[in-house]
């Protein structure tokens, strides 16, 4: 069962991959940047909507985006120890932002979805919502951006309330906070648009695969050894750290299934903004994708069978 979920979801990515080498094809960067504008502005908000507007509320709504919120505060502890204190003599300032940003936020929908939903199943399809819009991606904007002009190259002024009014007028945020409102108030939704949200959800998890396909290359063997502590973080100990914790706050054995597995996710992708925005590393950043999302293939199935 997990090795041909994970061998579904493989070939997804290959597909991305072998794009590359066709010969003619548009720029796989703009493709990507593409399709990752219409994924996160146009599908995740109607996959979020209804999903959101259709799940029962339950302690899910605070204890999922808490743990969340928990293994960005641990990751960025780790990581600041490891790069800022222990290795700071032996890194550029720019690197150390990148590692410190690819080891604490993780990708916890354009991979966490697809590999939850065929893990664990659709039924918490909004576990990987809340994980990174109420939690994952907020702390970004606000924390990423701190450490991003803290380390990058291209400072700029930055304070608290824009990074948090970024984060709350992403589509994505909005259409969680609809679809709660709807939820809560009982308000009746038309079953052609809830259509329209499904059909706009079966293409997320295979555009999002797709995506990560064009961006994955090998890295340099010579960054293999600081990018090690970064596969350290980001697939193991985060998710060793906060395990305990998960159980105690889930409603059921499913929601903390999905909540570890969200916690031991490979980096994030949106964080190669930041660094092209501020000057971070950008080549340690998209090596730190790579090399979390190979080692991921490892430690996710191992993850999966955490008991609760």
């Amino acid at each position: 069962m997990m090795s041909t979920v994970f061998a579904t979801l493989g070939i997804l990515v290959l597909c991305g991959i072998v794009y590359r080498r066709i010969p003619g094809v548009p720029d796989p960067l703009i493709v990507r940047r593409v399709i990752g504008s219409i994924v996160l502005n146009v599908f995740v908000p109607l996959l979020t909507f209804g999903v959101v507007s259709t799940t029962p509320l339950s302690s899910d709504l605070w204890s999922v985006p808490l743990v969340s919120i928990t293994s960005v505060v641990l990751g960025f502890a780790m990581s600041w120890v490891v790069f800022a204190r222990l290795l700071r003599s032996r890194l550029a300032t720019e690197t150390i932002g990148a590692l410190i940003i690819a080891s604490t936020w993780c990708n916890a929908m354009y991979l966490g979805l697809p590999i939850t939903t065929a893990i664990v199943g659709y039924h918490v399809g909004h576990v990987p919502i809340l994980y990174d819009y109420l939690g994952m991606t907020p702390l970004l904007f606000i924390l990423g951006t701190v450490v991003a002009v803290e380390y990058g190259r291209r400072g700029e002024k930055h304070t608290l309330r824009a990074g948090l009014m970024q984060a709350l007028q992403m589509p994505p945020t909005i259409a969680v906070g609809l679809g709660v409102l709807m939820n809560v108030a009982q308000i009746p939704i038309a079953p052609f648009i809830l259509d329209v949200c499904a059909s706009a959800g079966k293409t997320v998890a295979p555009l999002m695969l797709f995506s990560i396909g064009l961006a994955l290359h090998f890295p340099r063997l010579s960054t293999l050894p600081i990018l090690a502590p970064v596969a350290l973080i980001r697939c193991i100990l985060v998710p060793i750290a906060v395990y305990p914790f998960i159980g105690a706050v889930s409603s059921s054995h499913d929601v903390a299934r999905a909540v570890v597995l969200e916690s031991a996710m490979p980096t994030m992708m949106l964080t190669m903004v930041f660094a092209e925005r501020y000057g971070l590393d950008e080549s340690a950043l998209a090596q730190a994708i790579l090399v979390t999302t190979l080692v991921s293939v490892a430690t996710l199935p191992f993850v999966a069978q955490w008991p609760f």
